[in-house]
């Protein structure tokens, strides 16, 4: 667009046919939108949906209270005398993602990248982030926002003369992808891991494949980049025709190979430092995340950056003094003892908990070493058995704290084991150990953010609960 000022409520829901009430057509659609009146931003849109645990439209006050300049609710619900506009739909959460995805061929950006995986996802979407707005003006969410609707809400704060739009897509069952695509097409496409995550959903290993490669179904797909070292990615991706295909990974043929990855703790700054290779170029990337594992969600960043026309040292620049994200391998001093806390505690797999649990016993020099553990959720009927296979990582630290009935069913008991049942009871025995360093890893659900701002010198907030993998 030519013009670099927000379209005005009523071009924006002209787009989908919608007529909004007279007086509001000229004001500015606001630059954000938010669907939980506890997010509402002054000056910003309140959607009131209608879950299967609540009903947004019972929170309207709240929204007013917070500042928003402009509220969306269900038609035949709309509030009695509101003291701001408000815009009546069908289906609020449907339509504002028809809006989102009718703005976003309005306002064109040159490229729209998406992110999508079993694990990394954030992690590469924020390193990416740090990349490519070396040369485009980026458009993204600051946090994990990769259902339908938080992507609706990501694109509908876009500035109209963004460059490069990026997503984070996420999926609890088949379909969920295929949607997204539809409405928000990427022209570049990242899959970072496949791994037993939402079974209850996805049914099997392969069921959650086909989801995470619905991704490559968009039609303006021109690159799609994949892991290497996941045999069932790479099997996939050779079957595309059309876009360009690399390949990023540790093993011997990825495009884009990282070389001598090496994770070290000084104090409690971590390093992981390694090299990469690919494009006809080479780079050192030097960062402060968590473990080796972490390497390929920075090497995804450079790799794109790269296929986006950023040289791969312009993006090995960017990405120094990178760390980690709350509730994703960041690390922080313990409060009242000396040692530190690693608040890996927004999400757990199996594949997730054991890189994450291998680079806890790496440090070999901190002792001793303390776990808070939470039960990995939504794993289908083989649920006890991906949680027994991680007895002998846990037989390797001094202190494990279990969290949740899984563990009950998966391990004995043993001197070392505290079975819980909750974040309180965790948090309670974990301050009564004896430890150095303390590993707190869990599904987001059980709220064990709670335990590292507990346990931690500085205060950790969530991301917030209901975000899809």
């Amino acid at each position: 667009m030519e013009d670099s000022a927000r379209l005005s409520v009523g071009e924006m829901f002209a787009l989908i046919g919608a007529e909004v009430g007279r007086g509001v057509e000229g004001i500015p659609f606001p630059a954000h939108v938010a669907t939980d009146s506890r997010d509402v931003e002054r000056g910003g849109v309140f959607v009131a949906l209608e879950g299967e645990r609540t009903d947004g439209h019972r929170y309207v006050p709240q929204a007013l209270e917070k500042g928003a300049a402009l509220i969306v609710v269900r038609r035949g619900k709309r509030p009695e005398d509101p003291a701001v506009p408000c815009v009546e739909l069908e289906d609020p959460e449907r339509d504002l993602a028809r809006l989102a995805s009718a703005y976003l061929r309005r306002t064109a950006p040159e490229e729209v990248v998406a992110v999508t995986g079993s694990v990394g996802k954030t992690t590469t979407r924020e390193a990416l982030r740090r990349v490519l707005r070396t040369r485009f003006r980026v458009h993204s969410a600051d946090r994990s926002l990769n259902t339908r609707i938080g992507c609706t809400a990501t694109v509908l704060a876009m500035p109209p003369d963004a460059e490069l739009l990026l997503l984070e897509f996420g999926a609890n069952k088949a379909g969920e992808i295929a949607e997204l695509s539809e409405l928000f097409p990427p022209t570049t496409a990242m899959v970072t891991q496949v791994a037993p995550v939402h079974l209850e959903g996805f049914r099997s290993v392969e069921g959650v494949l086909r989801a995470k490669m619905e991704i490559a179904g968009s039609g303006r797909l021109r690159r799609f980049l994949y892991n290497f070292d996941n045999p069932l990615l790479r099997g996939a991706a050779a079957g595309l025709s059309g876009p360009s295909v690399d390949s990023v990974g540790m093993e011997y043929g990825a495009d884009f190979l990282i070389e001598e990855p090496r994770f070290t703790l000084e104090g409690v700054l971590p390093f992981l430092t390694f090299r990469l290779r690919g494009g006809g170029d080479e780079a050192c990337i030097r960062s402060g995340l968590w473990g080796r594992h972490l390497a390929l969600p920075l090497a995804f960043a450079a790799a794109a950056g790269c296929r986006l026309g950023i040289p791969l040292r312009e993006g090995a620049a960017a990405l120094k003094g990178f760390r980690g994200i709350k509730g994703r391998g960041r690390i922080l001093p313990a409060a009242g003892r000396e040692g530190f806390v690693v608040d890996d505690a927004y999400n757990a797999n199996p594949l997730s908990m054991r890189s994450s649990l291998e680079t806890f016993l790496s440090l070999r020099s901190v002792t001793p070493k303390m776990v808070v553990l939470g039960e990995m959720r939504e794993m289908g009927p083989d649920a006890v058995r991906y949680h027994r296979e991680l007895e002998p990582l846990i037989d390797g630290v001094d202190e494990a704290v279990l969290v949740g009935k899984l563990w009950r069913g998966a391990l004995e008991e043993k001197p070392n084991r505290r079975f819980v049942g909750g974040w309180r009871e965790a948090l309670d025995a974990a301050r009564a150990a004896e430890w150095a360093g303390s590993l707190v890893k869990g599904s987001n659900s059980l709220e064990l953010e709670r335990v590292v701002e507990g346990l931690a010198a500085e205060p950790v907030s969530s991301d917030g609960p209901g975000e899809a993998s």
